[in-house]
């Protein structure tokens, strides 16, 4: 007991205790903070909130299969809440079918997968075992117990006490361990287990406070592993830190960028959007697209292999090419042709694997045909533009480019289609077709009770969109140049009710689910059909509106046609007409009402200007001070000038009448001088 009092470290334990026992020794905290304990507690409870959800996702995977990926790409409620309205024909319940057990299929990489999320998830469950098992072990948090602590029964005697305090001490004494804080921790909680157990006043503090050093305060430790601290574990711990900060950051940063380097903010490469752009004239038209979308950087990218020339040598053969090719590179030629079959739908002539790269190509297309539309759109070509979406459209409903319209309606065919056109009520447009009493329609009369069945609820799935729109100037009566025009659109589906929206689009040849996306163009009544301004609506609700503003630049009339087109079926788009007249601005007075509690705001100071007003009656006022002190000191310089111009006068006055008095007395004098003169005389 004596050396340990000698040494600085038996002093500091005598002064001051552990962290563990609530020591009031402020310098051990920084050295002593890390807590196993309190580790234990943070790892498990991080643990489980990962572990939890987890469970629960894995589980329902394996109760439902599938059912997660069906319920995205087959939602049943829309963002709004409403029920999407699915497209009943035989051949789209057929492809959700299809896509179900697809989903549900169990394949060799979605086992791996499951495997290995199992794994990944029983290692978490060990782990969190593990920590509770430690957790329930520790007790140093709980309470100080001299007995454990100096590891003697309870009971001990004095001589079994000394003898267990000599031999600890002898092995965990700070000389022999310079470099390890865990011994010196160690060194001082031996002393004072030992300090409770012999000396009076730290047993009676023991005994009644639990601490030798009497009632102490809590203190809160960090959540951190011990080993950290020991001399042994530094070198690792330095050289994971520096691999951790100097490696695996880095190169994370570095892997995502390389991989989105590439990337436009749309999703399609920029060396496609740099393609497109030097290619897309102002006379693009639907013949040089599948060319176009063949040799973008996704096309040219995909696998080629060494069966393709044999695969693709009938597809080549019975596809019909609409213009001559470009481009003389293999990949791009195997592609165009890829895109032409579908378009011409030979897709009996592809072999699984030509048609798992046919769909590839239509997952690409969706981007790609979009960035066509927006070049055009920027560029002001709206004949363009037409053209980019009556090829989106002709890749979903697998159409060629001189194709009917009526193709998209099921069980359809060329013969069918000659029936239409022709004789008493022909028909030769999509929207002319639906349009009609299911009685009228035409090319009925052959097809089973299924197929009518299809064709009918394709009928009733296929938008009827009834086009509304208005140019107004925002809040006046006229339109006058100069101002920025809002033309409010509004297009209602008439085929759908209150609380429906519209599902995928019938497209039984497309490998994903589509939805319907519209395209609005404002564009001038004229030959050159600029395009004014353009958006693009997604919304598959009941009533779609929306607002296009543009700037009224000339005065006059002016005769604007709104075009509503989509991108998924071909014969369904709307127009209207929006006629208008312009003024000059000095034809046209405009009253400015302003309400009387605007007035009232407005008079009264923003925060800026009472902080600024402070200011400047602060200027003001020490300007006005100065003015006053200016102001005294030349009342009082002047009246300084007017006594010291009047002290003058005065003694002008006074020096004149000092020389009269000379004078006089000079006269005098002479006068007595001439009298004395005389007397002598």
């Amino acid at each position: 007991r004596e050396a340990c009092l000698k040494h600085p470290c038996g002093r500091a334990a005598m002064s001051g205790g552990f962290r563990d026992t609530f020591t009031k020794d402020q310098d051990k905290d920084g050295q002593l903070g890390y807590d196993d304990t309190a580790f234990y507690y943070f790892a498990s409870t991080v643990l489980l909130c990962v572990a939890v959800p987890w469970t629960f996702s894995v589980l329902y995977n394996l109760i439902f299969p599938g059912k997660a990926q069906i319920d995205q790409d087959f939602p049943t409620k829309s963002r709004q809440g409403s029920s999407f309205k699915q497209c009943m024909t035989s051949e789209m319940t057929g492809k959700y079918d299809k896509a179900r057990r697809e989903a549900r299929r169990c394949t060799g990489g979605s086992t791996c997968l499951f495997l290995l999320k199992s794994g990944l998830l029983a290692m978490i469950w060990i782990a969190v075992y593990v920590l509770a098992t430690q957790t329930g072990q520790e007790n140093q948090i709980r309470r100080f117990d001299p007995f454990e602590i100096l590891e003697v029964p309870h009971g001990a005697d004095a001589q079994q006490i000394k003898k267990a305090y000599r031999k600890l001490s002898l092995v965990y004494h700070p000389d022999k361990n310079p470099d390890d804080p865990l011994a010196a921790s160690r060194f001082i909680q031996i002393t004072k287990a030992y300090s409770a157990m012999t000396d009076e006043v730290a047993k009676k503090n023991y005994e009644k406070y639990g601490n030798p050093d009497g009632p102490q305060a809590t203190k809160v430790g960090i959540g951190l592993p011990r080993f950290l601290l020991e001399k042994e574990n530094h070198l690792g711990i330095l050289c994971a830190f520096f691999f951790l900060l100097l490696f695996v950051v880095p190169m994370t940063f570095i892997c995502y960028y390389q991989r989105t380097k590439n990337f436009a903010p749309n999703g399609v490469m920029i060396e496609t959007l740099q393609l497109l752009g030097h290619y897309i004239n102002e006379g693009t038209r639907v013949k040089n697209c599948p060319e176009l979308l063949a040799a973008s950087a996704e096309s040219r990218g995909m696998e080629a292999r060494p069966t393709d020339n044999t695969q693709m040598k009938p597809i080549s053969q019975a596809v019909v090419e609409h213009k001559k090719r470009q481009f003389q590179v293999p990949i791009i030629m195997k592609n165009q042709f890829l895109i032409w079959a579908h378009m011409q739908r030979l897709h009996h002539l592809m072999s699984p694997e030509l048609r798992a790269d046919t769909d590839q190509l239509l997952k690409y297309a969706m981007k790609i045909t979009h960035a066509m539309v927006e070049i055009a759109c920027m560029r002001e070509w709206f004949f363009t533009a037409q053209a980019m979406i009556d090829f989106r459209r002709c890749l979903v409903q697998a159409l060629d480019v001189k194709s009917s319209q009526l193709l998209q309606i099921p069980h359809f065919n060329e013969d069918i289609i000659k029936h239409c056109t022709k004789g008493k009520h022909p028909v030769s447009s999509l929207n002319d077709f639906i349009s009609r009493d299911p009685e009228q329609r035409k090319g009925l009369a052959k097809m089973e009770p299924q197929q009518i069945l299809d064709v009918e609820a394709f009928s009733s799935h296929v938008s009827a969109v009834e086009l509304k729109a208005i140019v107004e100037v925002e809040d006046e009566q006229s339109i006058v140049v100069g101002d920025v025009a809002t033309v409010c659109v509004q297009l209602r589906r008439k085929n759908l009710k209150e609380g429906e929206a519209m599902g995928p689009v019938h497209a039984p040849l497309f490998p994903e689910p589509k939805f319907e996306e519209w395209w609005l163009f404002l564009v001038e009544a004229t030959p050159s059909t600029r395009i004014i301004t353009y958006e693009r609506l997604r919304d598959t609700e009941h009533v779609m509106e929306e607002k296009m503003r543009f700037q009224v630049s000339r005065p006059g009339k002016h005769s604007l046609v709104l075009h509503a087109m989509c991108d998924s079926y071909l014969g369904i788009d709307q127009k209207v007409e929006l006629n208008f007249n312009a003024h000059q601005e000095e034809e046209v007075k405009r009253e400015v009402f302003v309400h009387p509690e605007d007035e009232e705001l407005d008079q009264q100071p923003t925060l800026f200007q009472q902080f600024m007003g402070e200011l400047n009656h602060e200027e003001e006022s020490e300007e006005e001070e100065e003015e006053e002190d200016k102001k005294r000191r030349n009342k009082a310089k002047k009246e300084q000038l007017e006594s010291l111009a009047a002290s003058k006068a005065t003694d002008k006055v006074d020096s004149d009448d000092d020389e009269e008095d000379k004078e006089a007395e000079k006269r005098n004098a002479r006068e007595g001088d001439s009298d004395s003169s005389s007397d002598s005389d």
